[in-house]
């Protein structure tokens, strides 16, 4: 005798375990939300470039930069602030892990099968030097760096909290030294990369800046940042609010905005014809 299918049991479980996903997701949400709200912030009215906003009628917390494009966050968290806001509880642990994102301990085996990391070592290839010191700012969750190392470099990291810096030290044995870029003091390098960093920094003009400071004659610099190249709207797509995100990103670029960036330096763009991913869009550049 054949057992019974019990069909009608199986929606209303179905049905129970989405409202579960949606009621998790909701309260991810809300704690994502809440845990820098009280956070100290400043105000900007005028783009990095100096040029004037309007209104961005898809995110009130930004504006457009009528000059070069790029989306301005209007009212950024204090950068006094910033180390507190990256760190390994706050940053690594919970709000990614609110976001949906793997915690610091598993962000490198996402960056493994995703092929971020495998088209980063290929940038380096195909652009950086052969040898030599490479910096890294913003190197957790520092599977990169240890690949490099594996290579014979010499490595370098940057990372804004002590806690993050102790966990990459400990765990990685890698040489992490604890600042905000480019407030920091570190020896000249052959290849500087930073991956996701530039738009949180609450100064790009310093920023670039910095990278043509620390990089010796003929040293090549890899960046990482999102770019709003595409016909779409909202910008990126399903990935907008991800971007748009008014805690942590501080300036949103367009190719305009990043042409405009590197000829206010002694740097030479390289590239930007690469990308990770939608919102992984890469820069190299070059120190004549």
């Amino acid at each position: 005798m054949k057992k019974p299918k019990l069909k009608h049991l199986k929606h209303p479980l179905r049905s129970a375990e989405s409202l579960l996903n949606i009621f998790l997701t909701s309260i991810n949400e809300y704690r994502l939300n809440a845990q820098f709200k009280n956070i100290p912030r400043v105000i900007r009215s005028k783009c990095w470039c100096g040029g004037k906003l309007i209104d961005y009628d898809m995110h009130n917390s930004y504006g457009v930069c009528v000059d070069c494009q790029t989306y301005v966050n209007k009212c950024p968290p204090d950068d006094s602030k910033l180390s507190e806001i990256y760190g390994l509880d706050k940053y690594w642990n919970d709000r990614q892990r609110f976001g949906g994102h793997p915690t610091i301990e598993k962000r490198g085996d996402l960056y493994r099968v995703d092929g971020r990391l495998d088209k980063w070592v290929e940038m380096v290839s195909q652009y950086g030097p052969q040898s030599g010191v490479v910096i890294e700012v913003g190197c957790a969750p520092g599977v990169m760096l240890k690949a490099l190392e594996a290579k014979g470099y010499e490595c370098i990291g940057v990372e804004a909290n002590i806690e993050v810096v102790n966990w990459l030290r400990q765990n990685l044995q890698l040489n992490v030294h604890q600042g905000i870029f480019p407030e920091i003091s570190l020896p000249k390098a052959n290849l500087f990369l930073s991956f996701d960093v530039l738009e949180h920094s609450m100064d790009p003009i310093g920023f670039i800046n910095g990278v043509s400071q620390h990089l010796a004659a003929g040293g090549v610099a890899i960046i990482q940042t999102a770019i709003d190249r595409y016909d779409q709207a909202p910008p990126f797509g399903e990935q907008f609010e991800k971007i748009f995100d008014d805690v942590e990103h501080t300036y949103i670029y367009t190719d305009d905005a990043i042409r405009q960036l590197i000829v206010k330096t002694d740097l030479q763009l390289i590239s930007l014809d690469h990308r990770t991913s939608l919102a992984g869009e890469i820069i190299v550049i070059k120190k004549p």
